[in-house]
C-alpha cells in the first residue's frame, strides 16, 4: 500500500486549515484591537517499520527498518497578544490600553497584558481588547457591537452623552466635573488563556483565580497610573506583508503535496493496468 498517500492527504489538509487562519488574519487588518492567530503545525506519532521474514524452523524473524512519519495536523489558531500600532482617532469614545507601559514581573519577566470588560448577550462578563466605544440611546457606554462596557464596580457605566473625559488610570468624568466611577481595566500575566468569542469579544478559558484581575488589585501595577489613552484606538497587529507572505508559502506546500498524490495515482493506475495483465 502507497502509505505516503496519507502523509500527502494530512499536510493537503494542514495547510488548507492554515490558509483559513492566515485568511481570516488578512480580512481583519482593519479590525481595532484585533489579534491574529497563528497557526501550530504538528506531526501525528511515527511509526516503527519492520521487515518479517521467516527464519529457522518455521520462526518468523524481524529486522527493523526505520520510522514512518505519518502526517501532520494543524491545531487551532493561538491569538498572539503583541500590542497592535496605536492611531489618533480624536474620539471622545475611543481608547487604547497601554500594553508596552506594564512593568514587566521580576519573577517571571512577563508583561502580559491590559483588557476592557463588557457584557456579553448572555449577561457574562467578556473581555476586549477594541477601544471603539460608542454611546446607546440610553447613555451608556457599550462596545462596537453594543455590549456594555464595565465601570470598577462591574458595572455598566453611565456617561449620558459622548461629552466626557477619561483619564490616563480609566476615571470617567462628565462634562460638569461629575466622576462617575472608573473604567475596569484588566490584566493577566497569561493572555494565551484568552479565546476569541467573535464579536471582538475574549472568554477566560483557564483557571477561574488566575482571570483578568482589576489593575488596582495587581500589587506589581500600583506604582503604574497609565493604562488607557483616550481619543486613540489599538489597530490590528497583523502584519500584511508577512501574511501574504505566509499565504503563498501555504498555497505552495497545498500544491506539493497535491502533486505527491497525483503521482501515486498514476503508480496505482499503472499498477492495476499494467501489472494485473501480467
Amino acid at each position: 500500500m502507497f502509505r505516503g498517500l496519507y502523509t500527502a492527504t494530512s499536510g493537503m489538509m494542514a495547510n488548507n486549515r492554515q490558509q483559513q487562519i492566515l485568511t481570516n488574519n488578512l480580512s481583519n487588518a482593519n479590525t481595532p484591537g484585533f489579534k491574529e492567530d497563528q497557526t501550530v503545525l504538528r506531526a501525528f506519532p511515527d511509526q516503527l517499520i519492520k521487515a518479517m521474514e521467516s527464519g529457522k524452523k518455521g520462526t518468523i524473524d524481524s529486522q527493523n527498518i526505520g520510522t514512518l512519519t505519518t502526517g501532520v495536523y494543524a491545531q487551532e489558531g493561538i491569538p498572539s497578544f503583541l500590542q497592535g500600532p496605536l492611531k489618533e482617532t480624536g474620539n471622545s469614545t475611543d481608547f487604547a490600553l497601554l500594553d508596552e507601559l506594564l512593568p514587566a514581573n521580576p519573577e517571571t519577566q512577563q508583561k502580559g497584558a491590559l483588557v476592557f470588560a463588557a457584557t456579553s448577550e448572555n449577561g457574562e462578563v467578556r473581555y476586549t481588547k477594541n477601544g471603539t466605544f460608542a454611546v446607546n440611546p440610553e447613555g451608556t457606554l457599550t462596545t462596537s457591537e453594543g455590549f456594555p462596557v464595565l465601570g470598577e464596580n462591574l458595572q455598566p457605566i453611565q456617561v449620558g452623552s459622548t461629552d466626557f473625559t477619561v483619564a490616563d488610570n480609566g476615571q470617567v468624568v462628565l462634562a460638569d466635573g461629575t466622576q462617575v466611577g472608573r473604567l475596569w481595566i484588566g490584566h493577566t500575566e497569561n493572555p494565551d488563556q484568552l479565546v476569541k468569542e467573535g464579536q471582538n469579544l475574549l472568554r477566560w478559558q483557564g483557571d477561574a483565580d488566575q482571570a483578568p484581575q482589576n489593575v488596582e488589585d495587581v500589587a506589581l501595577l500600583n506604582n503604574t497610573e497609565s493604562f488607557v489613552k483616550q481619543g486613540f484606538i489599538e489597530q490590528s497587529n497583523v502584519d500584511l506583508t508577512r501574511t501574504m507572505t505566509d499565504m503563498m508559502t501555504t498555497y505552495r506546500g497545498f500544491e506539493s503535496n497535491q502533486k505527491v498524490i497525483q503521482a501515486y495515482d498514476r503508480s496505482m493506475e499503472k499498477a492495476v493496468n499494467e501489472i494485473g495483465r501480467v
